[in-house]
Parts: C-alpha cells; sequence; structure tokens
C-alpha cells in the first residue's frame, strides 16, 4: 500500500514556503546581517511569498503573506514601503492582483489606487509594467462603476 501522494500541482510549495520563514525566523539578528542585505527582512520574505504564491495560482494565500508583510512584529521586521516606493507600489498592484482572482472587485481598485499613489513620481518600467498588466484584468470588469473610474484615472493616452 502506497501512502500519501504529494499533490502534482505544486508538491513543494508549502515545505518550501515554511522552510523559508523557518530559517529566516531561526537566522542570527538582524544587526548581524551585511550590508549587502540591508533591505531583506521578514516583511520582504512575506512580500516574496506573496508574489509567488499568487504566481502558483493560490491568490488566498497570496493576501495571507501580502498584509502579513506589513504586519510583521516590529518595525524593524515590516516591509518598509516609505523606503522603497517601487517595490511597495509592486506588491499592492500584485495584492490587488489576488484580490481581483478572489472577486473582491472593490479590495482590488482600493488596493490599486494606493499602488498608483505609491508610484507617483517615482520612473520604473517594471512599476508600469506591473500597473499595466493590473489595468489589462481589471479591464475586464470595466461594466462595474469603480473599475471604470480607476481604468479612466489611470488612462495614459
Amino acid at each position: 500500500m502506497q501512502g500519501p501522494r504529494p499533490s502534482r500541482r505544486h508538491p513543494s510549495r508549502r515545505p518550501v514556503r515554511n522552510a523559508a520563514l523557518h530559517a529566516y525566523e531561526h537566522a542570527a539578528p538582524i544587526d548581524d546581517d551585511l550590508p549587502c542585505v540591508y533591505w531583506y527582512n521578514l516583511g520582504e520574505a512575506h512580500q516574496l511569498i506573496g508574489s509567488s504564491a499568487l504566481n502558483l495560482g493560490n491568490p488566498k494565500q497570496s493576501v495571507v503573506h501580502f498584509l502579513e508583510a506589513s504586519a510583521a512584529h516590529t518595525s524593524q521586521e515590516a516591509y518598509n514601503g516609505d523606503a522603497f516606493p517601487r517595490g511597495h507600489a509592486i506588491y499592492l498592484a500584485r495584492l490587488a492582483e489576488a484580490h481581483l482572482s478572489l472577486g473582491d472587485v472593490d479590495a482590488a481598485v482600493a488596493t490599486a489606487h494606493d499602488a498608483v499613489d505609491r508610484m507617483g513620481g517615482v520612473t520604473s518600467a517594471r512599476g508600469t509594467s506591473t500597473l499595466e498588466d493590473l489595468r489589462k484584468k481589471l479591464a475586464r470588469r470595466r461594466g462595474i462603476p469603480a473599475v471604470a473610474d480607476f481604468l479612466d484615472y489611470t488612462d495614459t493616452e
């Protein structure tokens, strides 16, 4: 008799996510980090895991990690969107995409507005591309007034 078999869809997703968080939790104190990793903290780990979850088709888990990134236990461990406005805008756009995938259009539009506000004054091909991808996904729901307003607000033509 065979034992349980891992899911064929993404057999190692949960163990890798858990291993990443476990490794971070058991690492040396953040003050001992090399200067070249100044930007990496628990909040960033959650942002990366959230983005990966979305890429793997798990928007519910994605939302959990994106929100966890800002709610990290200390200010030193939380994702610092003020220090990294482009990165924060990209992660907010990905969070909006996750909300949209879950059918929460209101949360998607509100988060998309936050992402656009964060991008104000930041020139970034990657940020612009991420927001354009989100606009295309929202455009499928243009019949919803909040979506139409957002698309009009962000129309660059």
